[in-house]
């Protein structure tokens, strides 16, 4: 029945079901959902600076559980003077008890480098990413220079930040989403790649998929991002029909 199915359409139902909160999107855990409520802007926007950096090689949902509890046990600890603050040891033992890192040292070394750079640059504040660039380009290509944050992690965060403070950029549509191994496996399912294999260029392909998709059927890609993640990393599915059904099209 959906063997003509296109991405546009595709990405037109998916953000319409996960709009409505229908079937697997009426539990939303994605990134956003996680930034604490009560505080500042500039916490929320430190609390996103840091966890996100760490969003590559473990669990996500874990990751944010962990950050969750180290803010409710250390509620200054997302702010670069107190991570530079800290001795290597001190850090490493936090990082590892609460956030669990798969490389804990190499964590700890990106907090203090990446620390040292948003005090330099940006005065501590990631929002100044934001107000300092005139293009989401800009934008994107300023957090990319922190060491750790790439093509996933980077356009990860740029997600978060346009989600959560909603600055207004002309080329938002022109950004290519974050594209992990769930996004990559449902485009496969549906018929729109010929692997689903974790390769840069099957990774681009993908990317530039979704990103038209998007476009055509006229919806914001960052909501279609945050229902894609939540279809794959909750959903799982392993058929075309168990993402059809996901997204409420059977």
């Amino acid at each position: 029945m959906y063997n003509n199915l296109t991405a546009k359409d595709f990405a037109r139902v998916t953000v319409k079901s996960f709009e409505e909160n229908l079937g697997i999107f009426s539990n939303k855990v994605n990134v956003e959902d996680w930034v604490p409520k009560n505080k500042s802007d500039i916490e929320k926007a430190l609390f996103l600076f840091y966890v996100v950096q760490l969003d590559y090689a473990t669990k996500s949902q874990k990751l944010y559980e962990g950050a969750t509890k180290l803010l409710e046990d250390i509620p200054n600890f997302f702010n670069p003077n107190v991570i530079l603050n800290y001795t290597d040891e001190e850090l490493l033992n936090i990082c590892v008890k609460y956030l669990k890192p798969r490389y804990p040292n190499e964590a700890c070394n990106r907090y203090k480098i990446n620390s040292k750079k948003l005090l330099g640059e940006y005065n501590g504040n990631p929002l100044e990413i934001l107000s300092k660039s005139k293009t989401a380009k800009e934008a994107l290509k300023r957090i990319l220079e922190f060491r750790g944050y790439g093509n996933k992690t980077g356009n990860l965060f740029l997600r978060t930040l346009i989600s959560v403070f909603n600055p207004i950029f002309e080329d938002i549509q022109d950004v290519l989403p974050p594209v992990d191994i769930h996004d990559v496996r449902i485009a496969y399912l549906l018929g729109f790649t010929k692997s689903d294999e974790m390769t840069k260029k099957n990774i681009g392909t993908v990317k530039k998929i979704w990103n038209e998709a998007c476009k055509k059927a006229s919806v914001n890609w960052i909501t279609f991002d945050r229902a894609l993640w939540l279809l794959g990393s909750q959903g799982q599915p392993k058929t075309k029909e168990e993402v059809l059904k996901n997204v409420g099209l059977i």
